[in-house]
């Protein structure tokens, strides 16, 4: 779907949608529509949204095969008998290596977290402690960085929040850091272009080179 159009069906249903549910729904069926594609161990996707009750919801959905190849490289083969005790590593893996923290010192906790099985395996837990007021989100999710070409898409589907797709990946360390300036996410800067930090040693060869050769030749 070309991102022109789905841009401007987010914003037509933003503007006529009311209800905070059909949102939601829409929202949501849209971003799997949208992903669909990418069904591979590689590929992830966080959905942030607030329900009915007004409680706020985190949903983690990846493959199957992506949480057994990371639980069994943390744990070891046979470290599970049962399907109980796999979704006990999985929590495991979501508490020791998921974080969010808000407005740089608000962390976030998360209650009743779940694991629902399946082709698409889901972590699903309620979010305590959000602020009325956020100004910036730091997101760090390392559950798959094992996996080669891990790649974490996020979304928020929250009030007040832009409706804008985020990667988490290896080039960025599985972390996201934005903050809220006029209606918009923005990088901060420093923080903006992880990859440039990568070709800097290259770089810096290169001018050394050009600058030897200069000499040379002088």
């Amino acid at each position: 779907m070309p991102v022109t159009i789905i841009l401007l069906t987010v914003y037509v249903v933003n503007m006529l949608c009311k209800n905070t549910t059909l949102k939601i729904i829409f929202f949501s069926l849209l971003w799997v529509s949208t992903t669909a594609f990418a069904h591979s161990p590689d590929f992830s996707n966080i959905i942030i949204s607030k329900t009915e009750n007004g409680q706020i919801v985190l949903q983690l959905n990846s493959s199957l095969t992506a949480f057994q190849q990371e639980v069994n490289y943390v744990n070891g083969e046979g470290a599970y008998k049962s399907p109980e005790e796999f979704q006990d590593l999985v929590l495991q893996l979501f508490k020791s290596r998921f974080s969010l923290i808000l407005n740089n010192n608000d962390t976030l906790r998360f209650k009743n977290s779940k694991v629902f099985l399946g082709h698409e395996t889901k972590i699903v837990t309620e979010i305590i402690g959000i602020p009325k007021d956020v100004k910036s989100i730091h997101m760090k999710n390392k559950i798959f960085k094992d996996l080669h070409n891990s790649q974490t898409a996020v979304i928020f589907l929250l009030d007040g929040f832009p409706k804008e797709k985020f990667t988490l990946q290896r080039d960025n360390k599985h972390e996201l850091n934005i903050i809220l300036e006029d209606e918009k996410w923005v990088v901060p800067i420093g923080k903006s272009d992880q990859t440039l930090l990568k070709y800097l040693p290259y770089l810096i060869t290169l001018i050394i080179g050009g600058l030897l050769l200069l000499i040379k030749k002088k």
